[in-house]
């Protein structure tokens, strides 16, 4: 009878070798690893979905109700966000701006019928400068304003300046870091031009339509000529924005968009002085066009007919005709914005008594 030799208690059974045993030690290391990443992934996708999704992770915290007539219970329709023109512009609206209510018409602790919201702050800059669409302003109103950002934290109002011409109200709230909305090129908007409007919580497609003429002759060469009409009409106080959420300004009391161009200009001097930029060009006239041929050479086809030269010291006297600023001609639609802009001298051309001129003017 032969010996049975017996395996060693402190050895694997000779089926499994050593080689084999690491190789499956790493699969698991590996699989752990995997499931590892994959639940980072998971976690990771869900954060930036929250942070780019916002019909799925509302973080509105002031909210509209609607007021049953004749008394002050309220309903459970509660008003939410609608389709956005893109991710990125729903973004910026709600995190860019900071909403205007009318404290004194609060339902209950942040609950407001629709009434209460006086409109939508943009923010220009991160230290607290930003502009709303509000021409009844007066300083009276301040008393029963409350500001509050989309997460519901409430901001003070440190200074404020009217520009009642455009009537936009630019706001400097206290506190700092503020997110900021950012502007488009100018040139990209005219007749045709696709847009987005947005009031409290509707979005809405909307195209540029016909160029309008508001100014009453005769009028400041600074003021705004024209403004493009929306179609179809809007609320007024509706932010208008770009596909990609840039800030193209409000919509005003007639139904035209009052661009943020002049808030854009202006940017630099609230920065910097807390004031705008003043420009003391006071020029009033017309936008006249010739008609017919004419045999003298020179004779320009429209320009700016000066009806009072204003104060400013300059050789501009009263039935000259301004045909070109700086060599280019003039176009009554961006004039306003030729003058504005050039902040030093600059040069005119003139048409006076049958004779084209140069004239040069000091600012």
């Amino acid at each position: 009878m032969g010996m049975i030799k017996k395996q060693s208690p402190h050895l694997p059974e000779k089926t499994c070798s050593v080689r084999g045993y690491h190789f499956w030690q790493n699969i698991r290391f590996t699989v752990y690893v995997a499931i590892i990443a994959l639940l980072a992934g998971v976690t990771g996708a869900l954060v930036v979905s929250a942070w780019l999704e916002p019909d799925f992770y509302s973080t509105q915290k002031v909210l509209f109700v609607n007021r049953i007539a004749g008394n002050n219970n309220t309903t459970d329709q509660i008003s939410t966000w609608s389709k956005t023109p893109s991710v990125l512009a729903a973004k910026r609206l709600e995190f860019s701006t900071i909403d205007i209510f009318d404290k004194s018409l609060q339902v209950s602790k942040n609950f407001y019928p629709k009434e209460a919201f006086v409109g939508r702050v943009a923010m220009l800059s991160s230290s607290g400068w930003g502009v709303i669409y509000n021409p009844e302003f007066t300083q009276a109103r301040l008393t029963n304003w409350l500001a509050l950002d989309s997460q519901g934290l409430e901001y003070k109002i440190e200074n404020t300046i009217f520009d009642s011409e455009r009537g936009m109200l630019y706001v400097k709230f206290v506190g700092d870091n503020f997110r900021v909305m950012s502007f488009p090129n100018w040139n990209n908007f005219t007749n045709g031009t696709k847009v987005w409007v947005s009031d409290y919580n509707v979005w809405k497609e909307r195209q540029l339509g016909d160029t309008i003429v508001v100014a009453k002759n005769p009028y400041i060469i600074t003021e705004q000529y024209s403004r493009l009409h929306l179609e179809p009409e809007t609320t007024p106080g509706d932010i208008v924005m770009t596909e990609d959420g840039q800030f193209v300004g409000f919509v005003d009391k007639d139904g035209m968009l009052q661009t943020a161009w002049f808030a854009d200009f202006q940017l630099p001097s609230l920065l910097e002085k807390g004031m705008f930029i003043k420009n003391n060009i006071d020029w009033g006239g017309y936008f006249v066009e010739r008609h017919g041929t004419s045999d003298v050479v020179g004779v320009p086809g429209s320009g700016f007919l000066v009806v009072n030269p204003g104060k400013v010291v300059s050789d501009l006297k009263k039935g000259d005709i301004i045909s070109a600023i700086n060599g280019s001609k003039v176009d009554p639609h961006n004039l306003w914005k030729t003058v504005l802009t050039n902040t030093g001298d600059f040069n005119l051309t003139v048409w006076r008594n049958g004779t084209e001129i140069d004239l040069k003017i000091k600012k």
